[in-house]
């Protein structure tokens, strides 16, 4: 089933597709389309998490840079690293795989890294946007939806 979001502030919808679970009868949000601040779609085929394409997303350290396919399904944390070494705890640069713009910051993370934002729609705007943590191994190193990016900041989680 897909269901469109409309956004405050924007005229623009986003593209989400619900799944159900059969053995658990849970509902996920999958994220169906997602860029980069120049536009860029970052959803590849590099990996595919539950029969959906991963978001891919370049990472850079002082030791070099590689690659992170992560699973498009908010709060599912698997993952896929190429040709990147993780070392948990370590902050990264998370970047766009096509052009290598960093993401730009969207607040401070609890364990002090950034939380970055990933748009969901083309036009890159906070409004339209999910997020992950520049700390590799922290909780938030996971996709978080809008609504949970608006709510820890007003409850000063960041």
């Amino acid at each position: 089933m897909n269901i469109n979001w409309l956004l405050l502030g924007g005229h623009q919808t986003q593209k989400r597709e619900v799944i159900k679970d059969q053995d658990r009868q849970l509902k996920s949000e999958v994220i169906t389309e997602c860029y980069c601040p120049n536009g860029h779609s970052i959803l590849t085929d590099t990996a595919v998490f539950q029969g959906h394409h991963g978001l891919t997303l370049k990472l850079r350290d002082k030791s070099g840079e590689g690659l992170l396919v992560i699973s498009p399904v908010l709060g599912d944390r698997e993952r896929k690293f190429i040709e990147f070494e993780k070392k948990v705890g370590e902050v990264v640069e998370i970047c766009c795989p096509t052009c290598s713009e960093p993401f730009p910051v969207y607040n401070v993370c609890p364990c002090g890294a950034h939380l970055v934002a990933l748009f969901t729609s083309q036009k890159a705007h906070f409004s339209q946007c999910i997020g992950i943590c520049q700390r590799l191994g922290c909780l938030h190193a996971e996709l978080l939806s809008e609504r949970d990016l608006r709510l820890y900041s007003r409850q000063d989680y960041f």
